[in-house]
């Protein structure tokens, strides 16, 4: 397409952001590059399956028609980090309600474990049946899950919806990525990841606050409800503005290429293991037999899953043959390691500041937005970097050294640490999440061939989903089993055991108990919380070492990576 056509359509948006999405470049040469790149996704070559991959004419999409993908697409993420993060400020509220603080991690991990299990699932089975049709089944999936969610009758039901809801949020997420990554060259893409990571942070930062708001004004339940209108509107604006082509190969032909052998194994896997975390020292000491099973099941089902993929599924749901270069592995690693942070943080610095500081949910929500708009400044700010210079080894390193300073200062919150500062330890972190999963991600894809770029993205996003996971799920079995021993070694009055059992249950009962058993409750939740903060520093370092694994790649201007 000559460049002048292009200026033409970029013209017709004020918009600057539309401007930075792709790089309109006047030479013929590059606009030969895009379209020759163009034809060859579309005729499948990443697959060899005679499948499309681009879901768009032969015809390289204009910046317009990008523009207009790119919303569409983000519609639906914006309301998967917004999802995410709105339980944060919800769990205390949910778990009074239904008088479980014990299992009160179930909410979170189920939702996650969806997201680790389906979103390389929705990667691959959108390799055979396409990008457009698993987008609207994704988009119907959440608003079933959010519809469920607000009519829950008690938390397993609750924990059961969130699963529903991560079967569809798993599709928004890496689809939107895949989606996006077959229309743009691979240096642009760090830019456009970036600017996506700003709206994906700012409905993460939304969340929070817009959780605590709901709950306060009209209950918790429509923090769910009011969800569902808007993602419909997503599945709509997906439908009409992403052209799909029609495939030929018989239904059941498709069915078989899925890997379900492996996602079954990774689901027990997961679940085992984080069923025998959430139980150990809160329902059961972590000697019982039932422990002692569940532990080295879960591993069973793990070495299974490895088996499946590396030798009996044709096409494994993930490739972990690609984790044979360093770079590929580093990365996934260490995206794991990051998500594993962020959670530890976003989970526990809201607890410490309602169960600790006394302040509500609300506020709670609010002063964690400094992490999310710390994380939008660097994914842009790394974004622009590699747009510019190609690299991005350097900034790897640096933003994960100030990642492990942060994490440190974070283990300082006291009793009577000032908001201000909270605000500020927060953001520190946030800004070196951002540049590290822009570049990691940018990273990856360009460590292996144009032909895996699908299946690679699919496997970041799941080292993600299974690090927030693990994240979530490590930190509430430390959380737990130090507030629970901080509680009984502060309280040793027999008479006073029934207050135990009741801040254990709920948050909210701190302050309905007595004055002289208020500040002992509050020190015990502190310990727990530092321990916490303390795990993640030690991520954060092991982090460092992921980042260092890696090795600079050549970050192409077209998307067939001719130059």
């Amino acid at each position: 397409m000559p460049a002048t056509r292009e200026r033409r359509d970029s013209s017709l948006l004020d918009c600057e952001t539309a401007h930075l999405l792709i790089n309109i470049d006047d030479r013929d040469e590059e606009a030969s590059d895009v379209q020759d790149g163009s034809e060859d996704m579309a005729k499948g070559v990443a697959n060899g399956t005679g499948e499309p991959l681009v879901e768009q004419d032969a015809d390289p999409v204009t910046t317009r028609a990008l523009v207009a993908i790119f919303c569409s697409l983000y519609i639906g993420r914006f309301l998967c980090a917004l999802d995410g993060t709105v339980i944060v400020t919800l769990l205390a509220r949910i778990s009074s309600e239904f008088h479980e603080f014990r299992s009160v991690s179930w909410i979170a991990s189920s939702y996650l474990i969806s997201l680790a299990v389906f979103q390389p699932m929705f990667g691959k089975i959108s390799d055979i049946y396409g990008r457009k049709s698993l987008l609207l089944i994704s988009n119907s999936m959440f608003a079933i899950g959010c519809i469920l969610c607000g009519f829950a009758p008690n938390i397993w039901f609750l924990v059961f919806a969130r699963i529903i809801t991560g079967v569809g949020g798993s599709g928004l997420n890496s689809l939107s990525v895949i989606t996006l990554s077959d229309l743009v060259p691979l240096r642009e893409r760090g830019l456009l990841h970036g600017i996506g990571s700003v709206i994906f942070n700012l409905g993460a930062a939304v969340g929070g606050v817009f959780g605590g708001v709901i709950t306060e004004v009209i209950g918790w339940r429509w923090a769910f409800f009011i969800q569902v209108p808007f993602i419909v509107i997503s599945a709509i604006a997906i439908h009409i503005n992403l052209k799909s082509k029609p495939t030929e190969e018989i239904q059941t032909d498709k069915l078989k290429r899925i890997d379900f052998g492996g996602s079954i194994a990774l689901v027990f896997a997961l679940g085992l293991f984080l069923l025998a975390l959430s139980m150990g020292g809160n329902y059961v000491p972590w000697s019982h037999p039932l422990i002692l099973i569940l532990f080295p099941l879960s591993f069973l089902f793990l070495a299974a899953f490895v088996h499946i993929e590396t030798k009996i599924a044709k096409e494994p749901v993930l490739t972990l043959t690609l984790l044979k270069d360093r770079t590929t592995l580093g990365s996934a690693v260490s995206n794991a390691l990051i998500y594993m942070i962020m959670y530890s943080q976003l989970f526990y610095v809201p607890i410490y500041l309602v169960a600790v500081r006394g302040i509500s949910e609300t506020t709670a929500g609010t002063n964690i937005v400094s992490n999310f708009v710390g994380n939008a400044i660097g994914a842009i700010a790394t974004g622009s970097y590699m747009r510019a210079t190609g690299k991005y080894y350097r900034v790897l390193l640096v933003s994960a050294l100030l990642l492990f300073v942060g994490s440190l200062f974070e283990c300082t919150f006291g009793p009577e640490t000032s908001v201000r500062t909270v605000v500020l330890y927060m953001m520190i972190p946030g800004i070196c999440s951002g540049c590290l999963l822009t570049s990691t991600l940018v990273a990856l894809i360009a460590s292996v061939g144009h032909e895996f770029q699908a299946v690679a993205t699919s496997i970041q996003y799941s080292f993600r989903a299974v690090g927030s996971t693990l994240g979530v799920s490590i930190a509430s079995a430390i959380f737990q089993n130090v507030l629970t021993s901080r509680l009984f070694t502060h309280i040793t009055d027999p008479a006073a055991i029934g207050i135990v059992e009741r801040v254990l249950d709920s948050v909210e009962e701190i302050g309905l108990i007595s004055e002289e058993y208020r500040p002992l409750v509050k020190q015990s939740y502190l310990d727990a919380c530092r321990s916490v903060f303390t795990f993640a520093a030690f991520l954060a370092f092991l982090n460092i070492i992921s980042c260092a694994f890696m090795r600079e790649h050549t970050l192409h201007t077209s998307i067939r990576r001719g130059h």
